[in-house]
């Protein structure tokens, strides 16, 4: 979902082209930029004022608007659960578009526990270790006690290194390990 040259030549935007025209690309780019410009980052919420703000910038009527989200669902650009449950605009797309887009740095700084679609193992994996997750919360930067002997001292846990600028200073997030 990248919006560069190729974007205009992904089969879903050209279905929307040819359903919508351009005017309905045009929403399109508007949404994501929207969802991306947030300060969230991976996802934003949708109500019906932001459909009739969207309606009016693109000049579309909201009924159109509301029919090219939902053709976005279709197409899986966006989660129709996450949608009509919580009102929010995003997908598994979308949080790994952003995570390329911004960076692992930038992305690290997010709390994923809010409508994340992305696994932990994932994020990890990504080299992003959410700073509170679940039922575990801490201040951000509070050093941790490591013991070298006992890495595994907290069953369920895992130990994080968070980067500083200081390379001398050392500071760990303990994050919980899905089961």
């Amino acid at each position: 979902m990248k919006v560069d040259a190729n974007f205009f030549e992904q089969r879903w935007v050209r279905a929307i082209q040819a359903e919508f025209g351009a005017q309905g690309v045009l929403a399109v780019i508007r949404l994501l930029c929207s969802v991306f410009d947030s300060s969230e980052g991976y996802w934003r919420e949708w109500s019906t004022m932001d459909q009739a703000v969207l309606a009016g910038e693109v000049g579309l009527s909201v009924a159109d608007v509301g029919r090219l989200i939902d053709r976005l669902a279709d197409y899986g650009v966006i989660d129709r659960d996450k949608l009509r449950r919580d009102n929010v605009i995003t997908s598994r797309i979308i949080q790994l578009e952003y995570i390329r887009q911004a960076g692992v740095a930038r992305a690290r700084r997010l709390d994923w526990r809010k409508h994340s679609m992305i696994p932990l193992e994932e994020l990890l994996g990504l080299g992003i270790a959410p700073a509170i997750f679940e039922d575990f919360d801490e201040e951000y930067g509070v050093p941790l006690p490591v013991n070298r002997r006992a890495p595994y001292l907290y069953p369920g846990f895992r130990q994080i290194r968070i980067r500083h600028r200081d390379p001398g200073v050392h500071l760990y997030r303990v994050v919980r390990v899905p089961t």
